[in-house]
């Protein structure tokens, strides 16, 4: 018979510990770090969710009401007076070959060269409307950490991804947990949380070393994953507004830069009605 050491023909191989009471002396050591990763990867799956379900939609939103609404009303300004332009340049044509030019006409041109950009104003402003309208839904309660902590302790215990192995009671729960967590349920999570203290952390815990190990392997792997997809969702352009948005400085001065051109534009529209009044004034009939 081999030495102890010898892996392949341990009797610590066959299981925790085998028939002569034998343990072998990775066992506890591969449970404890495959604990440990069971948590790390309960945690970084929790991230995901956390990004996609709250922080994307969420700081859209703030984003639209905060600095969107501003750059609408801009836009709506920039066309005003891209209009008035386009129509005082058709006036002027057509008064220096001495035509009369009818505003109905003129108005429906106008209407029709400027469809594409009023049709984008007008979706841009029921984004406003509607951004407005979920604000109060997609506010974090007060107690969203709390939310996320229990919903990370039951995940290292019910979820499927993290435990391939678990026992058919075990899984029937994981549906409830989830739907707790994505409703911010905090009281409902308690309960579940309650009920799923009698499982140990691993319902089906492997009988033989190197189930253990290839355990480890593979959540190590998952791991990696869903780091990788954490960093690929915080690459959403939507981060770049999270950056402004936390940065009060930042946005104060984004929001005055936008105010001051939408004054600026006002001003500029003003000027131009009055000498478009006096172009229709010798050139459109009503």
């Amino acid at each position: 018979m081999n030495q102890s050491g010898d892996e392949g023909n341990s009797p610590g191989e066959a299981g925790g510990s085998g028939i002569d009471g034998y343990v072998h002396p990775d066992f506890d050591s591969l449970y404890s770090e495959n604990s440990f990763l069971r948590g790390e990867l309960a945690a970084l799956l929790e991230e995901i969710e956390h990004l996609n379900r709250v922080v994307i939609p969420t700081t859209q939103t703030n984003y639209l009401i905060k600095v969107g609404a501003l750059k609408v009303e801009l836009l709506q300004r920039q066309i005003e007076v891209m209009k008035i332009r386009r129509k005082m340049g058709m006036l002027r044509a057509n008064l220096e070959r001495g035509e009369i030019v009818h505003e109905e006409a003129l108005n429906y041109a106008l209407d029709r060269e400027f469809r594409e950009r009023d049709e984008r104003l007008i979706r841009e402003a029921a984004q406003i409307e509607e951004a407005k309208s979920r604000f109060s839904n997609l506010v974090v309660p007060e107690d969203a950490e709390e939310v996320r902590s229990v919903y990370r302790s039951l995940s290292r215990k019910l979820n499927p991804e993290i435990n391939t192995e678990q026992s058919d009671e075990a899984k029937s729960f994981w549906p409830s947990v989830h739907s707790a967590y994505v409703w911010g349920d905090l009281f409902h999570l308690k309960a579940l949380f309650m009920m799923a203290e009698d499982y140990p952390e691993s319902y089906d815990l492997p009988s033989d070393i190197g189930s253990m190990r290839t355990a480890q392997s593979i959540l190590k792997d998952k791991i990696e994953s869903a780091k990788r997809k954490v960093s690929s969702i915080k690459q959403h352009p939507v981060f770049e507004w999270k950056a402004l948005l936390d940065n009060p400085e930042k946005l104060a001065a984004e929001q005055s830069r936008l105010r001051d051109e939408i004054q600026r534009t006002s001003l500029e529209s003003v000027a131009l009605q009055d000498l478009l009044k006096t172009l229709e004034m010798r050139g459109v009939r009503r």
